[in-house]
């Protein structure tokens, strides 16, 4: 059953010839017109992601390519702050329109026939040593996962799968609005157990509360080494991976403990009744939600958040970072969330947020000190409610909220909020 199960599943997530040959013939004409101006450097491209390593997966939407453009490494070492400028006037030159995207170094977005291609300048280097920025070590990895590939026979059908299943578990991406596991380490994690049957089996008994730490190169003797050896910022994940390929990284830094226990509660349920359903991601069902609200005598909140912001990694930062604030200040306000749920359009750059929540009564009562205890504290809570009243020995008084609907708390944090947040307007749904 298991096998037939993520036979079933690969063919589904495996993208068609007909659309791999597309992605080709794209890369083909995109390195024809970029040719010219790049032999005048003397850099190349390098195609980089899951597409060269083989382990792309069926998308419903453009597909994201990462081409690495190299940069001779002894020619350009000295001057490697400005290939981002370089690389620029080669897309200029090329006549290819592109978006600016921020980084340590500066690269380039382009929306190109059936595909989005990440063009990122790197220095050409033979070892992790060599790094001059953490992208120049990005084509040693694609080397490292081929080689992993080539030792095993269908080991990028299991990274498919792997893939497939934390994307549908919202596990997926180390974008700071996921905090989730990276290609790159799944690659290695599906590598290191050897399919993803066996990475699901092991991630069911890994124990979240303690440090879980895995060395699939064995560069280390011991494993309590690694946390002796690692830098400081890079062991607060409740996940290390050493990277195989640079050992004083950790593939999983930005993993958050959130996810990885969503990743051993899904991968528990998946090892007991293995099924095509924890492959795809389902729609969230609203009808459902409000069921649910009904049950326990709440109410279903969803709110529209639009970004001022067009690249997906800044708007999906800035959505989440807003999102968790207004959680957090409903919270505050005496609000009681028994659910929340944020989904992000990549398309429109949109998020909904969908809370199951009780609103505080606007009249309530503050609970004041005791009547035997030092006079001092009486004396304060009577100056700060002067028509506090007693009751069984201790002081209380009446208060009025000024925010107990969701409706206000949106008005009284929008304005100060949304331009620091990148937010360019927020609605609630009636």
């Amino acid at each position: 059953m298991k096998t037939r199960t993520l036979s079933n599943v690969l063919a589904k997530i495996t993208p068609p010839a007909s659309e791999l040959a597309g992605l080709a013939k794209t890369l083909l004409v995109f390195g024809t017109r970029a040719a010219p101006s790049l032999r005048k450097l003397g850099a190349k491209l390098f195609i980089g992601g899951s597409l060269a390593k083989q382990t792309l997966i069926k998308r419903d939407r453009d597909y994201d390519i990462d081409i690495f453009v190299l940069f001779p490494y002894e020619k350009y070492r000295g001057k490697s702050g400005k290939i981002s400028e370089l690389l620029e006037k080669v897309l200029k030159d090329s006549k290819l329109k592109y978006d600016v995207l921020k980084g340590s170094r500066n690269y380039y977005q382009c929306k190109f026939n059936s595909a989005v291609l990440e063009i990122i300048p790197i220095l050409e280097i033979k070892s992790a040593k060599d790094a001059l920025n953490i992208t120049d070590i990005s084509p040693l990895h694609v080397d490292y996962i081929l080689g992993q590939i080539k030792k095993k026979r269908g080991l990028n059908d299991e990274i498919r799968l792997a893939k497939a299943f934390c994307y549908a578990q919202d596990c997926y991406g180390a974008e700071s609005y996921i905090r989730g596991f990276s290609g790159y380490a799944l690659e290695l994690l599906a590598s290191h157990y050897g399919s993803f049957m066996n990475l699901a089996k092991a991630a069911a008994k890994w124990d979240a509360k303690k440090k879980i730490i895995i060395d699939p190169a064995k560069h280390y003797k011991k494993i309590s080494m690694v946390l002796d050896e690692l830098n400081e910022a890079k062991i607060t994940s409740p996940l290390i991976l050493v990277d195989p390929v640079q050992k004083e990284r950790n593939a999983c830094a930005s993993l958050s403990l959130e996810v990885l226990n969503k990743f051993i509660k899904a991968s528990k349920a998946f090892v007991k009744n293995p099924d095509e359903r924890f492959f795809f991601k389902a729609k969230l069902d609203v009808d459902k939600l409000k069921s649910e609200a009904k049950k326990s005598h709440s109410k279903l909140v969803t709110l529209r958040a639009v970004s001022a912001k067009d690249k997906i990694d800044v708007a999906g930062a800035k959505l989440k970072k807003f999102y968790d604030f207004l959680l957090f200040m409903l919270k505050k306000n005496g609000f009681s969330v028994s659910k929340s749920e944020f989904v992000l359009d990549y398309k429109t750059l949109e998020a909904d947020f969908y809370l199951i929540l009780k609103e505080p009564e606007k009249n309530y009562i503050v609970n004041g000190p005791p009547l035997n205890v030092d006079k001092k504290y009486a004396e304060a809570f009577r100056k700060k409610w002067p028509k506090s009243f007693e009751k069984k020995g201790r002081l209380f008084a009446k208060a009025k909220r000024e925010i107990s609907s969701v409706e206000q708390m949106v008005k009284a944090i929008a304005k100060p909020q949304l331009r620091e947040m990148g937010i360019k307007s927020i609605s609630i749904s009636k």
